[in-house]
């Protein structure tokens, strides 16, 4: 008892200090520093069967300096009425819209500092689409949910919505009796008069607004046993049986994050929602974790490969209980604070419970240098003032961030980063904090200057190419694929080296932070491999002598370094260093590497080719795949055997999704269309990864009468992994299919947050997408209306990226009259054409050469 009245002390302390320092200068897009909350009540009145709702909020304030006018946000709701009182005074306030969603609240006079209390009446709608305070109608059953990050709380109540702000909450939710009503925290006092109920929940810990969370509907549950709080799964009426896995997991993955953190799970409950419409994958607020339903209704024992996903994800978010939640950014800007930290504590957990699910082998890094390479990106670490400024390269936040954090683990090693986090943890808990916060955290525990190397990579985008050369001379240079034009930059960057010398292996770890640098031990290397354990956020290049060298030892490399070897030949190709003849190599001998994880690399960067696959030399690719890798399925075959490992599963996938496209053989495709028939009447009876393939190639290759099949399974269909391989995977491109499949999107059968998903199946399987655009142009009103913003802002970088000049200039008319009328589409459409046209450009460069490569293998 003594240890938490004196930790509550200090969240005292701490919050005050963030919230002042937050304001150290006052910015157009954020609320003045001459107003501060310090606690909100909130009371809405909600009722899922309804349009409209209403509510009544009282936000404890204080006054600063002297002012007229008090701010806050609000979004698309009626304020009825807003006055301060302070004992028995009164003074009304007019209110009048802003900029960046504040509203004003004016009073005729000046306001004296002090302690006041803004009292604001609203009223609003509820919306559709999968943000703010929305509406998600299932199985005929309607349901009220939430998702607030990351501007989205202003959209169901005034708030001082800005993660700085950092203080306790008191939510009241009246509603229908028959509804279960839940939120962040367990419930205080519930009332019930006339068939309506009043729920009054505790007050929450200090928080920000976009962790504020609640749901309304007629949910079943299970408990969630054996965790350090009580939980409960809610899920749609009459899917709590479905829950069995995560049931069972849960309680273990929490224990692993409170050992790594030495701190217990800070909240007093810890439930779990399986959300039917979400936009994203999950959202962590703080006691009430939203997940799409997919990641939490799954079978009772799922295959390997099905399972590492929602066991990822809900490690992520238990995470953020820490990473966000206990210890949150300051603004926006640092939003990567967030979830770079969870997605490395969620990869840590995964290793440490899950081996079989060898994330051991992943790299990181991979999913995030596509996007990192653009000339158009923008660093991690970047100006934001609005919502679609913080959704702009938001996946950077999750990858790059992620592996910039594996890079320093592997320089201090993992006891001294934990520390470091420990320290960090305690020393911020309940509090905001910056960058700089955490570098000094980790600049604190290691031998390392670390904190130049971390701005470097955060704060300017890109990342850097290594070359090395036969006499040792390394010059680094920002990584661009051929015929981009970037700005120069450099970097500090930590090469952990590994090469060899008149027969020995030695190893050491070197920073280079200059433009040309010498290092006269690797003058007489056979080879160099400049990355250990494939962990350095970098591409680089060695001389072709010393390539053929490396690939004739392969065995001196691990699996993540054999992948590391792959993945580079195959981006240093775009960036024009190396021709399609000395990648080709690099491929081949890998694709025959012992290990099933390493083939699959091999098998992923052959499909990086397909681009460059048209009508004059698809006979040949086809051959080359027929010849070098249908054997290698064939051995594997398309039934699973027992015993079998994650990544023979996932090498299975991969062959067979490649095959089962570009190779053209005619047993593949009847053994797809008996596979995909198989599993439309018995889903249960072929693996998913298997029957999304199989579906793919039989509704390109098949009878257009297996639509109306498919969409009745899907109707049957109760899980909803199994509803997505049956509906995301067809793969028809006649004209008459194709607009019976985006029709679906609009109708009731599909959510609005996975509408966008049906349009990207359909755009992916077009190679001439007139089609495409045709029925967007007929719909727009409908899809967008139907659509979350989110979607509708990224529309041209999901849906309309290409490497065709006529989809090209299909795409720029459709998005002329649209790109500057919905906030953020103007940035996506940029995204999309540099993408396009630095495809465009690659093709270009590689088309001959690719050509020359696979016409050996005509017949």
């Amino acid at each position: 008892m003594r240890r938490i009245i004196a930790l509550m002390s200090c969240v005292v302390m701490s919050v005050t200090l963030s919230i002042s320092s937050a304001f150290a200068k006052d910015v157009e897009y954020r609320l003045p520093s001459s107003v501060t909350p310090t606690f909100q009540k909130i009371h809405l009145n909600i009722d899922p069967d309804a349009a409209d709702y209403s509510g009544v909020t009282v936000i404890d304030i204080s006054v600063n300096t002297p002012t007229k006018k008090v701010g806050f946000y609000q979004e698309d709701l009626t304020v009825t009425q807003a006055f301060l009182t302070q004992g028995d005074t009164t003074i009304a306030l007019t209110v009048s819209e802003g900029d960046y969603n504040m509203n004003w609240g004016e009073a005729e006079s000046d306001i004296a500092k002090g302690d006041y209390q803004l009292n604001i009446q609203f009223k609003g709608k509820v919306n559709t689409s999968s943000d703010g305070m929305y509406l998600s109608r299932f199985e005929e059953n309607n349901y009220i949910f939430t998702q607030f990050e990351d501007m989205h709380a202003r959209k169901a109540f005034p708030s001082f919505d800005e993660p700085a702000f950092k203080i306790a909450y008191q939510m009241t939710i009246t509603s229908p009796e028959k509804q279960v009503v839940v939120s962040n925290t367990p419930v205080a006092k519930r009332t019930v008069e006339n068939g309506a109920q009043t729920v009054v929940f505790e007050k929450t810990k200090p928080m920000p607004t976009y962790l504020i969370a609640y749901a309304v509907g007629p949910f079943d549950s299970a408990e969630l046993t054996g965790l350090s709080v009580p939980g409960k799964v809610y899920v749609p009426k009459g899917y709590a049986d479905k829950t069995k896995f995560v049931v069972k997991h849960t309680p273990e993955i929490l224990a692993s994050l409170e050992a790594f953190f030495d701190i217990k799970y800070p909240y007093k409950k810890l439930d779990f929602v399986a959300v039917p419409n979400f936009t994203h994958g999950a959202m962590e607020n703080v006691g009430l974790i939203t997940y799409r339903d997919s990641l939490l209704l799954l079978e009772d024992n799922p295959s390997l490969t099905e399972r590492s996903g929602p066991l990822n994800v809900i490690a992520h978010e238990l995470a953020h209980q820490w990473f966000g939640n206990l210890v949150t950014m300051e603004w926006w800007d640092d939003l990567w604070l967030n979830e770079a930290f969870a997605s490395w504590a969620a990869s840590y957990t995964m290793m440490e419970l899950y081996p079989e699910l060898n994330f051991a082998d992943r790299i990181v890094q991979e999913g995030a240098f596509g996007a990192d390479a653009s000339p158009t990106v923008k660093p991690v670490k970047k100006i934001v003032r609005t919502q679609p400024d913080v959704m702009d390269g938001l996946g950077l936040n999750y990858s790059k961030g992620e592996s910039i954090l594996q890079m320093i683990e592997s320089l201090i090693g993992t006891e001294k980063f934990r520390d470091g986090v420990r320290n960090y943890m305690n020393k911020h808990a309940w509090g905001n904090t910056v960058a700089d916060d955490l570098w000094a955290a980790l600049d604190n525990v290691s031998d390392f200057n670390l904190s130049a190397m971390m701005k470097a990579y955060l704060e300017q985008p890109g990342y850097p190419l290594i070359s090395i050369d036969k006499n040792g001379t390394v010059t680094q240079s920002r990584f661009h694929y051929a015929g981009a034009e970037v700005a120069p930059q450099t970097w500090a960057v930590p090469l952990k080296l590994t090469y060899k010398v008149k027969g020995n292996i030695k190893q050491e770890v070197v920073f280079i932070d200059e433009k040309t640098t010498t290092l006269p031990q690797l003058a007489e290397a056979e080879w160099v491999f400049p990355n250990d354990n494939a962990t350095g956020y970098f591409r680089w290049a060695i001389s072709k002598k010393q390539m053929t060298a490396l690939l004739n030892d392969l065995g001196a490399l691990n699996n993540r370094e054999k992948k590391n070897v792959l993945y580079n030949a195959q981006a240093i190709l775009n960036a024009g260093v190396i021709n399609i003849g000395d990648v080709m190599p690099v491929v081949n001998a890998l694709a025959k590497d012992d290990e099933a994880v390493v083939k699959r690399a091999a098998v992923a960067v052959l499909a990086e080719f397909t681009y460059l696959v048209d009508d004059t030399n698809r006979d040949n690719y086809a051959a080359l795949l027929t010849q070098e890798y249908l054997p290698v399925l064939n051995a594997l075959t398309l039934t699973p055997a027992k015993g079998e490992s994650e990544s023979e599963i996932r090498l299975r996938n991969s062959l067979y999704g490649l095959l089962g496209q570009y190779a053209k053989n005619d047993s593949l495709i009847e053994k797809s269309e008996k596979l995909a028939k198989q599993y439309v009447k018995d889903t249960t009876s072929v693996p998913a990864g298997i029957a999304r393939t199989a579906i793919a190639v039989t509704t390109k290759h098949g009878d257009t009468a297996m639509f109306d099949t498919i969409v009745d399974a899907f109707k049957k269909a109760t899980l909803p992994n199994v509803k997505n391989t049956l509906l995301y995977s067809m793969s028809f491109t006649d004209k008459e299919t194709v607009n019976k499949m985006l029709d679906i999107a609009l109708t009731d059968l599909v959510t609005p947050a996975n509408t966008l998903y049906m349009v990207v199946s359909v755009s992916r399987n077009l190679e001439d997408k007139t089609l495409l655009y045709s029925w967007m142009n007929e719909n727009l009103d409908a899809l967008i209306g139907k659509m979350p913003d989110y979607h509708v802002s990224r529309m041209p970088e999901f849906v309309s990226t290409t490497c065709d000049t006529k989809n090209l200039n299909l795409a720029k008319a459709f998005y002329a009259p649209l790109k500057d009328k919905h906030q953020g589409m103007a940035r996506s459409y940029d995204v999309m054409l540099d993408n396009t046209q630095q495809c465009l450009r690659l093709k270009d460069t590689f088309q001959e050469g690719f050509n020359q490569y696979v016409s050996r293998y005509s017949n």
